[in-house]
């Protein structure tokens, strides 16, 4: 418990933006994605790989928004709580957010297989399925385990908050990097080779498959990375100053300014993917209901209707 630090001064402008943006988060987003939960479970056939990947972001999605009442109590108030409980917290936030963004590049990859090459996605077999879900859970643990070592709760803004607190450049800058290498520049990779591949082979071969559920997938992953890109822009911009910092200082502490005040709102809007997914799977359930057992069908009888077109 830390000893209250008077907190009379005025709440910066992007902070009251950044909170009331993760209220709403908060509020629209809990109850929409335990929606979609119990939609998926009522309604559609359990074996589908591409539902099991969907609940899987659903619950990313749970576990990340219910960590926002900290994280606003955290933004406006002393934080009151101890440094465990700081680094517990950020790293729920951090599991939760890379699990989504691997879910979401393995959307792209199991389109790619479940449409081009079924047998292929087949051999797999269900307790393949699992193990690729459960080893995305394994592998976000790993890249979100330096939030334990970087924060802590220190003073911020005239009060006690649960920040990031780095050693030196060199750590602060190596972090970014990670973040933008493993949140962005891969995932984003990975999304382009796939669906382009998809796109292109479709557009030379009649292959029959759900055009539904395929825009709902890509739906998902625009909206993902629509929000997620200014988060990684300011990556650059904070590892851009640190660069400048011994040969054009003022240039480099212009940036960093830039980046401490835009950092609170950047932050929230990142949350708001979170909250958008329950909305793009309630707009497209007529359709889902419709499409699931098409996608089945391919996955299981491999690419036997090849007499009518696919358009992505």
């Amino acid at each position: 418990m830390q000893e209250n630090i008077s907190s009379n001064a005025t709440i910066p402008v992007e902070t009251q933006v950044s909170t009331g943006v993760l209220a709403l988060c908060f509020i629209i987003g809990i109850p929409g994605n335990i929606a979609v939960v119990v939609m998926i479970l009522r309604n559609f056939k359990k074996d589908n790989f591409t539902l099991r990947l969907m609940l899987n972001l659903a619950a990313s999605d749970i576990l990340c928004l219910s960590t926002l009442p900290w994280l606003i109590c955290n933004l406006l108030t002393n934080w009151q709580m101890t440094h465990s409980i700081c680094k517990l917290l950020v790293l729920m936030v951090y599991i939760s957010l890379v699990n989504s963004v691997m879910t979401v590049s393995l959307m792209s990859v199991h389109r790619y297989f479940a449409v081009l090459h079924p047998y292929l996605w087949n051999k797999l077999g269900r307790r393949g399925e699992i193990v690729l879900i459960l080893s995305l859970w394994i592998l976000a643990c790993i890249l979100s385990s330096p939030t334990l070592v970087t924060f802590v709760v220190k003073v911020k803004h005239g009060k006690y908050e649960c920040d990031p607190q780095f050693s030196s450049d060199g750590q602060r800058a190596g972090i970014r990097f990670c973040e933008t290498l493993f949140g962005f520049v891969i995932p984003f990779s990975i999304l382009v080779v796939y669906y382009s591949s998809l796109h292109k082979k479709v557009n030379e071969t009649a292959f029959f498959t759900s055009k539904r559920l395929t825009k709902l997938v890509r739906n998902i992953i625009v909206t993902f990375f629509v929000f997620w890109i200014p988060f990684h822009v300011m990556n650059v911009i904070d590892m851009l100053a640190i660069s400048l910092k011994s040969s054009h200082p003022d240039a480099s502490a212009k940036l960093t300014d830039f980046y401490n005040s835009a950092e609170d709102i950047v932050i929230s809007f990142a949350f708001i993917n979170s909250c958008v997914n329950p909305f793009l799977y309630a707009f497209a359930s007529k359709s889902l209901r419709h499409g699931i057992d098409e996608d089945t069908d391919v996955a299981d009888n491999g690419l036997q209707n090849t007499s009518v077109a696919v358009t992505l």
